[in-house]
């Protein structure tokens, strides 16, 4: 037996031994030939070194980065990512598997760096940080990431806490440090030429504290015999003695690693350091050295399999400026010559790698497309069992419900019976203590009641209102009068647009024409345009002239209003019917408080306002009266150099000290505008076009639609509309689970209390009578979504909090109850995204996007994500499942992505949190 197994089993571990060496070999000479730059080769060799490799998950992993360093070299970057995909942190404490995982989120973090994406980079590089010190590790992988980090500030990446060659600093002096904590010599002493490079940009260049650490590099460099690193330290002193314009010892430094590359046979770095030398020279002006040290560097680079045509091309467009620099233009044109054809090959080497690139995405997605259909069809046979188990549980569930149903009526019966038992004791007990208040209130009642009737009760009533009203109006005018006459009222000269001013202005008093049946037209000529103006006083001229007109007409005959342009001055022409007016009336139109006679009403103050606020505006008023027709001409002038205005700039209207301007990266909110006016709905748009995006609907149908949607931020609606009036309209809005937070104000002509009344009781936010204040819409507007911000605010700390056994009352609170429901059942389903959500709440994704950033300020994606980490959080807690463990449970895949994600969220790692 023995035998047996010396012959079977000794030969077996030979071969397999053999296989590993033939395998070593193969990987230093990738190595070698990725040290030349001949990636290529250095790819085709690990492969085989893969093929030879079995049964060593470390060692694949290992071969899988070197594989994936090759790919991004050669700028294959989605294959680099496939290749890397199979390393994952399963084992933390097996360091040659950190290790390896290491390296894949830093050839990760390079492909970013190589695609000039530097904030992905640097959560990459952080990220193996945050990996080292949470697992107690330091590695040299680690000090790498962090110096790179350190060489993309001084790239150009800035970050605005400090200058870019202090956070440099920074990140250098961090891997110095762990270098030296974990004895990485080499790269602490390239971390030292970095750090000394940061020293020399300071204002006042630190010298000595470069050149000591240049120096103590170069002194451990050449005791190991070092000769590449000792090229990066002889390149070094070359570029502090070029900056401090030391040119000889710089040459000398320049010159010495070159003669270091000349012993190493890389013709390649031999090239490179004659180009950095040839630069040198040009930058000095002394062409005939630097044309001396280009030839040298062509003739070295030509000799590598695997052409860097951009350095090539470099040398012979140098080398064409240094002749012609010295007048040699011949030379210098067939120099140009060769730097076109070198270029051109530049152009078709990127054209190659990126046809490269396409092929690749084109075979990678076709394999995806073949898995994808395999996965269709297993789910379809899946899902077969799955409705048979359904239909089966059905028939189950049906006959139980049945049952548990008959016995539950005959319970619900014996309970019915009780009830309505207590019922009857409840109301003989109730009537009697009803009826001792209820005698009382009637009493005083009947008493009203043999006094006044409810006609007689209204007329007295409606009197009483409407003098106060007339008393308001009166001392309002009378104010505005002694403005005047003190000389403080000034005009207020803002920039607008006339014709839709007058439509706002002028809608109420059609209204009321309409509602006391009488004609009233009005017209506006060549307004359409911007100008400046006084709104508050043509609106005070305006309103007084047409509310006269209304008031002294005589049954039947028409009123006409209307307002032009002309020669930069606006005209106002305002006429109607006075059967009352004669000629001695006419004269007196302007007085004050001028009665004709006790038994018809005067003037009042109106008319004397009208004429004093038109004087004010540098303007005239005439009147003109023929046959019981009385019109009224008003001439303003259109122009900012008027006596007492104040021009106000274009961007003056209201913003509150909270808000602050958008730029065009961030989305505006929505606001939809509900009018069957389109100029009104003009005014909207022009009032509101700066702060937000406008929507516009005719009648209440159409904006219900509209708001269902697109869930606009607020709505703005007019009352009296065809098909859906506005009161139906805000009630929809508010018992709509999908529309119910967004603020509704209503603005009306209708200045009433009962429709003041009816819009709250159909839950209306806010309500406005035309004519309107602009500059009061707008806050109003502004107030409402505001205070949309602070209910946002309440529910994302509920939510934090994840309240259980609330009351549901409102519509809001439904949602959220259901919102819970869902997320709740599917939170464990890493497949659960946005799409699934939205599905689940019998919405699209785009109305459950806009309902839950106004209800929490987040999305549907970072809602879930939220959800899982709360849960994440209770389960760590718990101290019984492993990190990991927990990760998979809320529907992470990836580990480190869950780590990072609970940090940023709790501002503790996973481990730390679960130790508290």
């Amino acid at each position: 037996m023995k035998k047996l197994l010396f012959v079977f089993i000794i030969p077996f571990f030979l071969f397999a031994q053999k296989k590993n060496k033939e395998a070593d070999l193969l990987v230093a000479q990738s190595d070698s030939c990725f040290k030349e730059m001949n990636y290529k080769c250095a790819l085709e060799k690990v492969k085989k070194a893969e093929q030879l490799t079995q049964n060593n998950t470390n060692r694949l992993h290992l071969l899988a980065t070197k594989k994936a360093a090759c790919y991004t070299k050669l700028r294959q970057f989605d294959l680099a990512i496939q290749t890397l995909e199979q390393i994952k942190l399963s084992n933390p404490q097996d360091k040659a598997a950190l290790e390896n995982y290491l390296r894949a989120l830093n050839i990760r973090a390079n492909i970013h760096y190589s695609n000039y994406e530097d904030e992905f980079a640097i959560k990459k590089y952080l990220q193996i940080d945050s990996i080292c010190t949470q697992y107690n590790h330091i590695s040299e992988t680690q000090i790498k990431a962090l110096q790179n980090i350190g060489l993309m500030f001084l790239r150009g990446y800035e970050d605005g806490k400090k200058p870019k060659h202090l956070r440099a600093r920074d990140f250098f002096i961090a891997a110095y440090e762990k270098a030296d904590q974990g004895n990485f010599h080499v790269e602490k002493h390239m971390a030292g030429l970095n750090l000394g490079a940061t020293y020399l940009s300071d204002s006042i260049p630190a010298v000595s504290k470069t050149l000591a650490l240049y120096q103590e590099a170069e002194a451990y460099f050449e005791k190991n015999q070092l000769v590449d690193d000792l090229n990066q330290v002889y390149w070094a002193y070359a570029s502090l003695y070029t900056q401090t314009k030391a040119y000889e010892k710089a040459a000398f430094y320049h010159q010495k690693k070159i003669n270091n590359m000349l012993k190493s046979g890389n013709y390649h770095a031999i090239g490179t350091s004659y180009w950095s030398f040839a630069g040198f020279f040009m930058d000095r002006q002394l062409y005939r050295d630097a044309i001396e040290n280009y030839q040298k560097a062509i003739e070295n680079l030509n000799k590598v399999q695997d052409k860097d045509y951009g350095i090539l091309a470099s040398c012979y467009y140098y080398c064409a400026e240094a002749h012609a620099k010295l007048n040699q233009d011949k030379k210098a044109y067939l120099y140009l010559i060769d730097y076109l054809v070198y270029k051109d090959s530049v152009d078709i080497k990127q054209n190659q790698i990126a046809f490269n690139d396409l092929e690749t995405k084109y075979q990678t997605q076709k394999k995806e497309q073949e898995i994808e259909l395999l996965t269709a069809k297993n789910e379809v046979a899946e899902k077969q069992k799955y409705i048979y188990i359904a239909i089966a549980g059905l028939l189950l569930f049906t006959g139980l419900f049945l049952f548990f149903g008959y016995r539950n009526k005959i319970k619900t019966a014996q309970k019915l019976n009780e009830l309505n038992e207590l019922k009857s004791r409840f109301f003989a007990n109730i009537s009697h203590e009803f009826r001792t208040p209820l005698t009382l209130i009637k009493s005083p009642v009947q008493q009203l009641q043999n006094t006044l009737s409810e006609e007689d009760q209204k007329k007295q009533l409606r009197l009483i209102d409407n003098n106060a009203n007339r008393m308001l109006e009166l001392v309002d005018q009378l104010l505005e009068l002694s403005k005047i006459d003190s000389g403080k009222l000034k005009i207020i000269l803002k920039k607008g647009n006339l014709q839709h001013f007058f439509q706002t202005i002028l809608e109420p008093f059609s209204f009321k024409a309409k509602e006391d049946h009488q004609h009233f037209t009005f017209t506006t000529e060549n307004l359409d345009f911007e100008t400046y103006f006084d709104r508050d006083i043509i609106t005070k001229i305006t309103s007084n002239l047409v509310d006269n007109a209304l008031k002294y007409n005589e049954e039947g005959k028409p009123i006409e209003f209307n307002a032009t342009q002309k020669n930069q001055h606006l005209l106002i022409k305002v006429s109607n019917f006075n059967p009352q007016l004669n000629e001695s009336d006419y004269q007196r139109l302007f007085d004050r408080f001028y009665q004709k006679n006790n038994a018809v009403s005067g003037f009042g103050i109106g008319l004397a306002l009208v004429k004093d606020l038109v004087e004010l505006y540098e303007g005239t008023i005439t009147t003109d009266f023929n046959q019981g027709k009385i019109s009224f001409t008003v001439e303003l002038p259109l122009q900012k150099e008027l006596t007492h205005a104040i021009v106000m700039a274009e961007n003056s209207e209201y913003k509150s000290e909270n808000v602050t301007e958008v730029s065009g990266a961030v989305e505006l909110p929505i606001l939809l505008v509900v009018d069957d006016n389109a100029s009104i709905r003009e005014v909207y748009k022009d009032l509101f076009k700066n702060d937000y995006q406008i929507l516009e609907a005719s009648n209440g149908i159409e904006a219900l639609q509209l708001a269902q949607k697109e869930i606009p931020d607020g709505i703005i609606s007019d009352v009296m509309m065809p098909e859906m009036d506005g009161f139906t309209f805000t009630n929809q809005i508010k018992t709509n689970e999908l529309t119910s937070f967004i603020p509704v104000i209503l603005v009306t002509a209708k200045s009433s209390d009962e429709t003041h009344l009816q819009a709250l009781q159909n839950t209306a936010d806010a309500f406005l009578t035309k004519p309107f204040h602009h500059e009061v819409l707008k806050a109003t507007v502004w107030q409402q979504i505001q205070e949309r911000k602070k209910l946002q605010e309440r529910y994302s700390q509920e939510l934090v909090l994840k309240p259980t056994e609330i009351i549901i009352n409102s519509v809001d609170e439904k949602f959220i109850a259901k919102l819970e429901t869902v997320v709740d059942s599917a939170i464990s389903n890493s497949e659960f995204n946005a799409e699934t959500f939205a599905v689940q709440m019998h919405m699209s994704r785009m109305q459950l996007h806009r309902k839950l950033k106004s209800l929490f300020g987040v999305s549907a994606t970072e809602f879930i994500r939220n959800e899982r980490l709360k849960m994440a959080a209770d389960l760590l807690q718990n101290n019984k499942l492993s990190i990991s463990e927990i990760a998979y449970n809320v529907g992470f895949n990836d580990l480190g992505y869950f780590s990072k994600c609970f940090k940023e969220m709790y501002h503790v790692s996973p481990s730390d949190f679960q130790k508290k």
